[in-house]
């Protein structure tokens, strides 16, 4: 199994998870309970990492739903009680700077020492001197460079969007949306302009059906 947040599975996530049938994850980030405020904003939503976790051969997401109560476990109780007890970890699939326990005191040495299953630990991944992390995609997301986070995530970053009529679509605050201004986009298949707006509103030059939509982010214009 691999176990980790995976905001985004991205190529680096990708890395950690082949060969793994089963991941174990988090909801919501863990940064987001441990210092209350200063979460980060999430480049997938619930669904959307549950469909690309599929599109990597994951059978099974089991979700820890993290709380102040998870975050005060500590990490040797997390191996006995969660990887070994309820799970039967085998092996066990981690990235090179995965913590974990309260604290953040569990690492890869941590999960190496223990016997009862074998340790992976899948090296950082680098994309043109980029070194692929759910930050440093955040971060190209929040200054508008897409293109840029799309050959992180190894695709274009999409989010979920509610259609609230005129050609105008809302998404969730809580997710990564890219820094107001013009952007070559496919909206729900069909490629587009959207103009995104400061309150995390976007203008379509279509108009559409209230429904839930996607928007995948190709380029800034």
């Amino acid at each position: 199994m691999a176990v980790g947040t995976f905001d985004g599975v991205h190529l680096g996530h990708a890395r950690v998870i082949a060969g793994c049938e089963t991941v174990l994850t988090f909801h919501p980030h863990p940064r987001s309970v441990v210092r209350p405020g200063d979460g980060p904003r999430l480049l997938t939503d619930a669904t959307g990492k549950r469909k690309r976790l599929a599109a990597l051969g994951v059978r099974e997401v089991v979700v820890i739903p993290f709380d102040r109560e998870w975050a005060a476990v500590d990490a040797a109780t997390f191996v006995d009680e969660v990887l070994v007890g309820r799970l039967g970890a085998v092996r066990v699939a981690i990235g090179a700077d995965f913590r974990f326990g309260a604290r953040g005191t569990g690492d890869a040495e941590t999960l190496r020492a223990d016997r009862r299953f074998t340790t992976t630990v899948a090296e950082m991944v680098t994309v043109e001197e980029d070194i692929v992390s759910s930050s440093r995609i955040r971060d190209l997301v929040a200054d508008g460079d897409v293109e840029r986070a799309a050959r992180l995530l190894g695709r274009p970053h999409t989010l979920p969007a509610r259609v609230i009529g005129d050609g105008r679509l809302v998404f969730d605050p809580a997710l990564a949306i890219p820094s107001p201004g013009r952007y070559t986009a496919v909206v729900d298949g069909s490629t587009t302009q959207v103009t995104v707006l400061a309150d995390g509103v976007i203008e379509s030059q279509r108009r559409r059906e209230a429904r839930p939509v996607e928007v995948a982010f190709l380029h800034r214009s």
